[in-house]
């Protein structure tokens, strides 16, 4: 009776020992590092992203390496990401993108919506020309013409608007010079509320105007090349605890919080735009 008892302890034991150690957690030591290759631009406009995925994989304790590609034209970068030559880059979500197989799109809205609100980057001279808007259809019949690059997915929403737009399919930053100098009619950009500013910054020949906010729904998102597509489940689990934990309403505060708030976006008039047909 006492060898069955203690045979019995034993087996108990064994079976603990067993469960604790499939349930215990992997040390990070242990987990395989994502081996990243992110294709960014050197003037800043990348840092919130860069830095939101880093911070994000900290918090999981997810380990990283991470090499960075710099300044390769857009159209590149996403043929390059379908190739694998590089396998993480960020740009607008789209249905076109996300069903296409050259791309897997990571499930997570970057800037919380921030990008689909636009305000307008002008020429000084023109504030008055913008006064008599007060809707999409007073915008339509000033005949004022928007800039956008080629194939961007803003250009279709204006499309869609029936408002008259100019796609530039040169370098994007020449469109400014274009802009002030009225060059083939380009008379406006609508810029994301978390970039107009540093762009007027840059450009101290244009003004921001001061009183209509466009709205639609539209943001930026992860992309990932096929080769990586195990990635995914690990960077959305990131920035969901990003997200819950806070430390994206942090990081987007601290990169664009002082320029939204100069932007007075509570008093200006707010004109709603349909999301672009895909």
């Amino acid at each position: 009776m006492i060898f069955k008892l203690r045979w019995m302890c034993f087996a108990a034991y064994t079976l603990f020992i067993s469960a604790s150690s499939i349930s215990a957690p992997v040390p990070a030591s242990t987990v395989a590092p994502l081996e990243l290759r992110v294709a960014v631009v050197s003037d800043g406009r990348a840092d919130y992203f860069v830095r939101l995925l880093e911070e994000s994989l900290k918090l999981i304790q997810q380990p990283y390496h991470i090499q960075y590609v710099k300044d390769i034209p857009a159209r590149r970068m996403w043929w390059m990401l379908g190739q694998g030559e590089i396998n993480l880059f960020y740009g607008m979500q789209s249905k076109e993108k996300d069903s296409d197989k050259q791309l897997v799109p990571v499930r997570n809205a970057l800037t919380n919506g921030l990008i689909g609100q636009r305000v307008l980057l002008i020429r000084r001279s023109d504030t008055e020309a913008f006064l008599p808007v007060r809707s999409v259809a007073d915008l339509k019949r000033t005949g004022l013409i928007a800039g956008f690059g080629a194939g961007w997915g803003d250009a279709r929403v204006w499309k869609s608007a029936g408002l008259p737009l100019y796609e530039h399919a040169a370098p994007w930053n020449t469109i400014y010079a274009m802009v002030a100098a009225r060059n083939r009619h380009v008379d406006y950009l609508p810029r994301g509320v978390i970039e107009v500013l540093a762009e007027a910054r840059a450009h101290p020949e244009l003004a921001v105007e001061q009183r209509l906010l466009f709205e639609y729904p539209a943001d930026f998102g992860f992309y990932l090349s096929p080769s990586v597509a195990h990635y995914r489940p690990i960077i959305e689990r990131a920035l969901q605890a990003a997200e819950a934990s806070g430390l994206k309403a942090r990081l987007i505060d601290e990169a664009y919080g002082a320029d939204i708030k100069a932007l007075n976006l509570n008093r200006r008039l707010r004109l709603r735009l349909s999301a672009a047909p895909d």
